[in-house]
């Protein structure tokens, strides 16, 4: 099998996120670009708890399986359509965070609240217009919505972070949920 130790860091990452509660079951899904320009791609349906590093998808950018017994993400194009438009990108995690779908679900996007957020993010998150979970229109609609920022809400959906390798694309989760923790907390005590 083609590329284990980008496949074990796919799954480190996605039992890390787990664990903290920035996906759920087997909600969100992870993926890696590789120097063949393939993508790495989680599996369908499949508990982070018990993933494996052969569970993980190799494709090509026309969403065909390299390598891979199982069947990929349902997100798969939002995936591709990144790493098509973002040469700079490398990883791509979505995710179904608590307080990020909270600002999807409202279409609300995340101003600038806090001085490191420009840095982090790229400024403001925007809130991709709606698109049916998995099309090629939310892919699209995400990368109209992210264009040369680091994170994206799908609206009533979640969020996505990328970054040039998959450890950047985790401190961005992580990041993009305190950050609207601290929004709706901001929020509330504004009332």
């Amino acid at each position: 099998m083609q590329w284990e130790k980008e496949r074990k860091e796919i799954v480190r990452v996605a039992k890390k996120i787990y664990k903290k509660g920035l996906v759920t079951a087997n909600s969100g899904n992870f993926s890696v670009r590789t120097a063949n320009e393939t993508i790495l791609i989680t599996p369908r349906s499949k508990s982070y708890e018990r993933l494996k590093f052969s569970d993980i998808i190799e494709l090509n950018f026309d969403g065909k399986v390299i390598e891979g017994s199982r069947e990929p993400s349902s997100e798969y194009r939002l995936h591709i359509e990144i790493y098509k438009r973002r040469k700079d990108i490398n990883a791509v995690i979505h995710t179904h965070s608590t307080f990020a779908c909270a600002l999807a679900s409202l279409n609300q996007s995340l101003p600038v609240i806090l001085d490191e957020q420009r840095t982090v993010f790229g400024g403001e998150v925007r809130v991709a217009k709606y698109a049916v979970s998995g099309s090629e229109e939310l892919a699209k609609e995400a990368v109209k919505a992210l264009k040369n920022r680091k994170a994206v809400f799908l609206s009533k959906h979640g969020a996505v972070a990328v970054g040039k390798n998959i450890s950047e694309a985790d401190t961005i989760c992580e990041l993009l949920e305190k950050f609207c923790q601290i929004y709706v907390f901001m929020r509330l005590l504004q009332k």
